[in-house]
């Protein structure tokens, strides 16, 4: 039995246009002369706190802040984990076809201490990013099926980024951010492992640091990266369903669906900026002198 359809509401032609609006903002924030640590507090705290402040009625509802138990940030660790080799290839394979130079860049720690890294490159954005994303963006979906919501909430949450090299990579974490989210109701969720995303990372090389002759993978082997993935999937679709029973979550009952168009002016234009931000960027660092 196919969910219920709605009446048309407008709520996705909000929320777009709220998008487009914060990638604009960001675009402008990359020009102006902010330290490089205050990035995410002026292109997404003002634009969430002023959505906030204007929807504080639903703020509940859009920001789902129900504490998780123990057993499911253990299981959230493990979906993590589980998600690396599926990072792990596409960075692989990208740097195999497009090279590292923007990699190399986008993943430099331009931070001088451990904790300045923790804060502004764990912390941060697990908190800002996963308001934006999992909070005001994936609630402006709500009327829409759990695939189609996760899948735009990654769409969305790549081009966030600005630049290719990070879009598809974020664009999965994006996506099993929000069925974490589906299945506990919970922000905190997409929060922990956005976190830890981020963060692990950082304690490693800090604790073991990192041979800098060491690069990316050059050859990438394309089966062992199609097995790892494959098997991937399918442990975390096992984990996420796991996460749902214990958050006494029915993932598999059937939603009321709205009617209203996903495709509009405000997400056409949102990827045409992505786009052309992107091959600009691209442009830039090519004429960058070694």
């Amino acid at each position: 039995m196919e969910g219920k359809v709605l009446k048309q509401e407008r709520i996705i032609h909000k929320v777009n246009r709220f998008y487009l609006y914060v990638i604009i903002w960001s675009i402008i924030v990359q020009f102006l002369p902010i330290p490089f640590n205050a990035y995410q507090y002026v292109s997404f705290l003002i634009p969430i706190s002023i959505y906030l402040f204007i929807n504080r009625e639903k703020a509940e509802r859009i920001l789902k802040p129900n504490v998780l138990d123990f057993k499911s940030t253990i299981i959230i660790f493990a979906i993590w984990f589980c998600m690396l080799p599926i990072l792990v290839s596409i960075v692989a394979l990208y740097t195999k076809f497009f090279g590292s130079t923007l990699a190399d860049i986008i993943a430099y720690d331009y931070h001088n201490t451990f904790v300045g890294s923790i804060i502004f490159t764990a912390v941060t954005p697990a908190i800002f990013e996963e308001i934006l994303m999992r909070g005001i963006i994936l609630d402006g979906y709500r009327n829409k099926s759990y695939f189609v919501a996760a899948l735009m909430n990654g769409l969305l949450f790549g081009m966030l980024h600005l630049n290719f090299f990070q879009f598809f990579h974020t664009f999965i974490a994006g996506f099993i951010a929000s069925y974490l989210v589906f299945a506990t109701n919970s922000i905190y969720a997409g929060m922990i492992i956005h976190f830890i995303n981020n963060g692990f990372p950082i304690i490693i090389d800090y604790l073991y640091p990192p041979d800098p002759n060491i690069g990316y993978a050059s050859n990438p082997n394309f089966s062992s990266c199609f097995v790892s993935v494959v098997f991937s999937v399918a442990v975390i679709y096992m984990l996420i369903g796991l996460l749902a029973k214990v958050n006494g979550v029915n993932l598999k009952k059937k939603k009321n669906i709205s009617d209203e168009k996903i495709i509009n002016a405000s997400l056409i234009i949102s990827i045409i900026l992505f786009i052309l931000f992107s091959i600009l960027l691209i442009t830039l660092i090519s004429k960058t002198p070694s």
